[in-house]
């Protein structure tokens, strides 16, 4: 199945502009003939009016005493016809139309101001004449013969022409107007985005080995140089997950590495010479190390699993002080070490029970590496956190320099860690976990040993 290439942006933003711009002078064109054309007609009744006022005071006779018409003088474009009040015969006209019979009749409306409104009637052999008159106007007057009618005609196709010249005017023009403003603003949007493409190819240059390579940003804070910076932090933040992506592979390798040459190590020995082979020892240290490949491929799994999570889920509420009871059970089960639970109060949050479990417990375990004989643990709310505390009597942390201890595959002390099975990645599953719940982990200062301190918001 193929799929219909899509025009540019270049290209569909000027079409949109053609047709907004075509919508445009449509619209003004046709408010221009409309203004135009009423200022043409309101001039033209204008003058018909003025013919007619002229008329009625300087109303003469024809010189010529065998005219039967009279002749009224003409006003430019206007023609004028004298009849009588009946409308039957005609008295007096401009010369235009002197031959003319009666052009117009009248009917009474009271809601013109005389009361009378003409009407052009059409007149056998008079088609030529009837055809180019308009504006027809009518008042009563006085004369020598009397009572009768003027009328005032727009004599010809002056408007009309008007008109026509206007119209061709504009279709003429719009069209190049159109084109031109067209290809102004197509050249005026290419130089606009030419920096995007500039940009564009740019960042297709820079390859996952180039990471370390910027798009250059131009002066100035318009939208051309805020996407530049905003793809120059896209790639910050793509170099350093790259980076980090690296290291932890890198990290991880050596850590499954470990104990999978111990593994083998010990079983090439063994199997040489099964023998002489001590195969207790050789259980235990193939069980102890097979253990600590367990836990570094599950630590992997959880942080691996945990970088694609964008939030929590399956929200619980969870006593914290519940865990460390059973975190303190648990410990004296597994070791000689005394436990003190005096400073365990109730402190119940909203979060993930699994994570939160496996959070206490990752520090549970650090302490247990740690501790000589004694393990504190306590509990409790301070503001709208919860507070966790869990104190060993070991060797005491530089707290100044303990963050790094939260970074994956960091030990606070590498050959004893190795030794009690720590794969480095205890701690940084600790903090995430706070994290995750809206708090932090850290190191704080104690007066014996080392401390740590995990603070939980009580609604996630």
């Amino acid at each position: 199945m193929t799929h219909q290439r899509r025009l540019s942006v270049r290209a569909r933003l000027t079409i949109s502009f053609v047709v907004a711009v075509a919508a445009i002078l449509i619209v003004a064109s046709l408010g221009l003939f409309y203004v135009v054309h009423r200022s043409l007609s309101a001039q033209a009744q204008s003058q018909v009016d003025a013919a007619l006022s002229a008329a009625q005071s300087k109303l003469t006779l024809n010189s010529n005493p065998n005219s039967s018409v009279r002749v009224l003088q003409p006003n430019g474009y206007v023609v004028l016809q004298l009849t009588n009040s009946t409308g039957t015969k005609v008295w007096a006209a401009t010369s235009t139309i002197s031959n003319a019979p009666v052009l117009a009749r009248t009917s009474l409306n009271f809601a013109s101001p005389n009361g009378l409104v003409p009407k052009i009637v059409s007149v056998s052999g008079m088609g030529g004449i009837t055809d180019q008159l308009s504006f027809p106007t009518v008042v009563a007057i006085g004369t020598d013969k009397g009572p009768g009618l003027l009328f005032g005609f727009v004599y010809g196709d002056v408007i009309t022409h008007s008109d026509r010249l206007l119209l061709a005017g504009i279709l003429a023009s719009a069209p190049l107007l159109l084109f031109l403003m067209s290809g102004m603003f197509w050249l005026g949007i290419g130089r606009a985005l030419a920096p995007v493409g500039s940009i564009r190819r740019r960042a297709d240059a820079i390859a996952s080995a180039k990471l370390g390579e910027r798009i250059e940003v131009t002066p100035g804070r318009d939208e051309i140089a805020l996407m530049a910076t905003t793809v120059n932090e896209m790639l910050d933040r793509l170099e350093a997950s790259a980076t980090s992506q690296k290291e932890f592979i890198s990290n991880a390798s050596h850590e499954l590495r470990s104990p999978l040459t111990t593994l083998l190590a010990t079983l090439e020995r063994a199997q040489a010479n099964p023998e002489k082979e001590d195969w207790v020892v050789t259980s235990e240290r193939l069980l102890r190390e097979s253990r600590r490949l367990e836990a570094t491929i599950n630590d992997l799994f959880w942080l691996a699993k945990n970088d694609e999570r964008h939030q929590l889920e399956n929200l619980t509420d969870v006593d914290l002080d519940d865990i460390l009871y059973d975190e303190a059970a648990r410990t004296k089960s597994l070791s000689k070490l005394r436990v003190d639970v005096s400073h365990v109060q109730p402190a119940r949050v909203r979060g993930n029970a699994s994570m939160l479990n496996r959070m206490v417990r990752n520090v549970v375990d650090n302490a247990m590496r740690h501790a000589t004989s004694d393990l504190t643990l306590a509990c409790y709310y301070e503001g709208d956190e919860a507070v966790v505390l869990i104190n060993n009597d070991g060797a005491a942390v530089d707290v100044a320099t303990s963050d790094e201890f939260f970074m994956r595959f960091i030990r606070a002390d590498e050959a004893r860690a190795r030794d009690s099975g720590g794969t480095g990645l205890g701690l940084s599953i600790v903090q995430e976990i706070c994290q995750l719940h809206g708090g932090h982990a850290r190191f704080i200062e104690s007066p014996v040993g080392s401390t740590i301190e995990l603070r939980i918001r009580r609604q996630s």
